[in-house]
């Protein structure tokens, strides 16, 4: 993961240093660990993509399955797109999109022998991705890459980043599925590690060729906006036998079959992590985090969130044995405000396997997905809510990259968390993980909660990861 050090960790040392009078945090001396930044947007005008372009990309679904390898060409001269989507597992779906018609394409990749027509199922994409509301939260790199931060305030189906120096899409992600764009909107995230404009494409020949040989569907009820997931179901034999070769060209490195060599990541007892966060619903953009870990003896894990630049700090998010304390200070950056109990508790150091979280594949040797080494993507169902699922990405050191929680809660709470700086086994003393004033029951003994009632986020579906009362 890429890591920002020098200006963020002065940022970090005197907010720090600000707020140390209202309880004890880690000494600066003891740890090194930066918090991501963002800059403002050069430019900050909603990009267009080009006329003609091709991407790649890694595919992790809204509901528990597989990972899925899509390839997708585009064409506005058509217009028309074509979306080649490989299950890791197994199954492929072979599409091209047409202003007035979607066909099924079945043979061979390079040369298809076949085309059904499904009918006018999915619209061509356009060449603006991102509404004119958009806007862009701020610059801030990813695993090494210059990226901009794109989304609309408030509750947003979907969040883009694009690279900086190209403006075009590194990533999406979906809150739902949406038609818009088709076939990537079907997936809470897709990664792209190739998106590239082209001088030409072949659609025009492959259009032609449906419209002069498309076949009637005769394969049943597809029902009317049909996803590349469901369309996997229909037979493609000679795309089922070189699904493997296909995804090795165009993700190498990444094998569902290694897997079977790696066991789901465990955190440390002790940590100090930071991140950038993107919540669900809250009027805010994504924000710093920095995080104190302590299993075993303090028994919490504290959470700083950060927001604007220079940071301050908005709060506090304690989570402890059974119970977890959100405190939001008012003003941003005092030291008072009102804490709710309301939060799942400590997160257990164990929780992928608590949850059963399952290995949906290994990149190895890829620098574009991995720069700091070889990882794993794990999908994690959500107890007594199937088939919701979280994805964790990590290296197979143990190394946090990534969490998602797909189709999430549209109330509140966090949907994706990108890590930067990771020290394990170092955290702060006892002291430092005390609760504020406001929080103690002992001197609060109705709770800030009970002036001001609130649903409670901690619930049974959280005991597999979290230690609560349930």
């Amino acid at each position: 993961m890429a890591r920002i050090r020098g200006r963020g960790q002065r940022f970090l040392l005197l907010v720090v240093l600000g707020i140390s009078t209202a309880w004890h945090l880690p000494a600066r001396g003891e740890w090194s660990a930066s918090l991501p930044l963002f800059k403002a947007c050069i430019p900050s005008t909603p990009p267009t993509l080009p006329k003609r372009w091709r991407a790649v990309g890694l595919m992790m679904p809204l509901v528990e399955g597989q990972l899925d390898v899509g390839e997708f060409e585009y064409d506005d001269a058509l217009p028309g797109m074509r979306a080649t989507v490989y299950g890791l597992e197994s199954g492929a779906a072979d599409l091209l999109i047409a202003q007035k018609d979607t066909y099924l394409l079945l043979g061979p990749h390079r040369a298809p022998t076949r085309c059904i027509s499904l009918g006018p199922k999915l619209r061509v994409p356009s060449t603006q991705w991102l509404s004119s509301d958009s806007v862009c939260v701020g610059e801030a790199p990813l695993a090494g890459q210059p990226l901009q931060w794109w989304q609309r305030s408030g509750f947003d189906v979907a969040r883009y980043w694009l690279t900086t120096k190209s403006r075009l899409p590194w990533r999406s992600l979906f809150v739902k599925r949406t038609l818009e764009p088709a076939v990537i909107g079907d997936y809470a995230m897709t990664n792209f590690p190739t998106f590239t404009p082209l001088a030409e494409t072949n659609l025009p020949a492959l259009q032609n060729f449906c419209a002069a040989k498309a076949e009637t569907n005769r394969t049943g009820d597809i029902g009317e906006t049909p996803t590349a997931r469901e369309l996997m179901a229909i037979p493609n034999e000679a795309a089922e036998a070189e699904r493997e070769q296909r995804i090795g060209e165009l993700i190498p490195g990444l094998s569902h079959q290694a897997c079977s060599g790696v066991t789901p990541a465990q955190w440390p007892d002790r940590f100090v992590s930071t991140a950038m966060v993107t919540p669900v619903k809250i009027n805010d953009s994504s924000y710093s985090t920095v995080l104190y870990y302590d299993w075993s003896h303090a028994q919490t894990l504290l959470i700083l969130p950060f927001h604007n630049s220079p940071p301050v700090l908005q709060g506090i998010l304690s989570l402890k044995r059974d119970t977890g304390y959100r405190m939001h200070f008012s003003p941003p950056g005092s030291k008072t405000g009102i804490c709710r109990p309301d939060l799942p508790g400590l997160i257990k150091p164990d929780w992928m396997k608590a949850a059963s979280c399952q290995c949906r594949g290994v990149i190895s040797h890829n620098p574009a997905f991995s720069p700091d080494g070889d990882s794993q993507i794990l999908s994690c169902p959500i107890k007594m809510q199937a088939p919701r699922i979280m994805w964790s990405w990590y290296t197979l050191q143990g190394r946090p990259i990534m969490f998602m929680e797909a189709r999430p809660d549209e109330a509140s709470g966090v949907m994706l968390a990108d890590y930067y700086d990771w020290v394990p086994g170092q955290t702060g003393q006892a002291g430092d993980f005390q609760l504020p004033a406001a929080c103690m029951p002992a001197e609060n003994p109705a709770g800030a909660a009970a002036e001001n009632p609130a649903p409670s986020f901690s619930n049974p579906s959280c005991s597999a990861c979290h230690t609560t009362r349930w």
